[in-house]
């Protein structure tokens, strides 16, 4: 239950555990300590299984028996701890402030100070050492290594850069690695700057490559909160997203960027409200995630095979939707933002399948992140998130 506090906290580690908790705190930070809470409650959510591992060490029940707020609690402490280095005594006596009450600050205080004293086991399993769900990474393992694998999981777990494409006068920062236009801010540069969409630069590539397709009509399935029609030009762009909320976030983004001729529809793609077809399609489908866990930490603890074998089947009868909307000799664009084959080649290859139509193209990529002429992403080695794109022209009438 969200709630309200009477008084205005001063406190980064109360306003961190009220965002953690889905509270409605009221809070004065300075930018120092607002960035502090935020920093926190993300290290929070990257490094839960290593936290919980090194935790129940040192309770006498099971964490799942705990209540809510006291874990919340045991986790920022320890996240101070192990993560961050913040010394000691200020992470034990800060954190044990935020106990409900003097029962639960006197077992959140012995915790703290034994993993304080103690630390942490040796020799941890991967999986636990850098906070991942065991079978996400044993998948991994199998099909690219455990060398690779390693650099994904700190990939994943090191704080992302902040950047953006400018549509005006790029302001200043540092450059991109594939766009001109592309921008990497410091975390203190307010944001957004005018004239730019934040975003990772691989969300960028693959929008560029879609806007670069010819034709007069487009429509964007999965369109907001508006990464990809950002970059859009065309003459008539339909952006249709199944979300009235993220609708309501890409119109925000219209109104600042001042984009023209896109016209926003909150429907479901399975079952779209057009009698005739497009130029241009782009879906950008739901998918695990996996590409982008640097920037949604959250997404690997929602991560399953059943949780995939969902969304692969969703993926499946949106892109055969999609196809039905591009017209003969027209272009499909199918994106995620995954990195597991189920999602992507698979995809491909049973779309093509599917649909001898639609032949495979080769999309306007830079050669590191061109794949048979697909986008395809590795983070630690391509330096942006894990995208995926591939592109089909459907074969004209005879």
């Amino acid at each position: 239950m969200k709630t309200s506090p009477a008084f205005i906290s001063t406190c980064p580690r109360s306003k961190a555990l009220s965002c953690l908790l889905g509270e409605d705190g009221q809070f004065e930070l300075s930018r120092s300590d607002l960035a502090f809470a935020l920093r926190l409650q993300r290290e929070e959510t990257v490094w839960r299984a290593r936290l919980d591992n090194a935790l129940a060490r040192f309770l006498t029940r099971p964490l799942h028996k705990l209540d809510r707020r006291t874990l919340m609690v045991l986790r920022l402490g320890a996240v101070q701890l192990l993560v961050l280095g913040t010394p000691p005594h200020a992470a034990v006596s800060e954190t044990v402030k935020l106990g409900a009450d003097r029962g639960v600050r006197g077992l959140i205080n012995a915790v703290l100070r034994r993993l304080s004293l103690e630390g942490e086991e040796e020799g941890l399993p991967l999986h636990v050492r850098w906070s991942h769900p065991k079978e996400m990474v044993q998948r991994w393992v199998d099909r690219i290594g455990p060398t690779r694998t390693l650099s994904l999981l700190q990939w994943n777990n090191a704080p992302p850069v902040l950047g953006g494409y400018a549509f005006e006068e790029p302001p200043p920062g540092q450059p991109g690695t594939y766009l001109d236009r592309y921008r990497v801010f410091e975390r203190s540069v307010p944001l957004p700057p005018p004239g730019v969409f934040v975003q990772d630069e691989a969300a960028s590539l693959a929008a560029r490559a879609f806007q670069e397709l010819p034709g007069n009509t487009a429509l964007e399935m999965g369109a907001a909160p508006g990464g990809k029609t950002a970059h859009q030009r065309c003459p008539f762009t339909v952006s249709l997203d199944l979300s009235e909320k993220r609708m309501k976030k890409w119109l925000e983004n219209r109104n600042r960027l001042r984009w023209s001729n896109v016209f926003p529809l909150v429907a479901d793609g399975l079952t779209p409200p057009f009698s005739s077809g497009f130029h241009k399609v782009l879906l950008d489908a739901p998918c695990t995630n996996t590409g982008v866990l640097r920037r949604r930490p959250e997404a690997r603890w929602r991560w399953s095979r059943a949780t995939m074998a969902r969304l692969v089947g969703i993926q499946k009868m949106l892109l055969d939707s999609a196809a039905g909307l591009t017209i003969p000799g027209g272009y499909l664009v199918y994106s995620t933002c995954s990195m597991e084959p189920e999602e992507n080649l698979e995809q491909v290859l049973g779309f093509e399948e599917r649909n001898p139509e639609f032949l495979r193209i080769s999309l306007g990529v830079p050669r590191p992140l061109s794949s048979d002429g697909m986008m395809v992403s590795f983070p630690p080695e391509s330096g942006v998130d894990g995208i995926f794109a591939a592109a089909w022209r459907r074969l004209p009438l005879q």
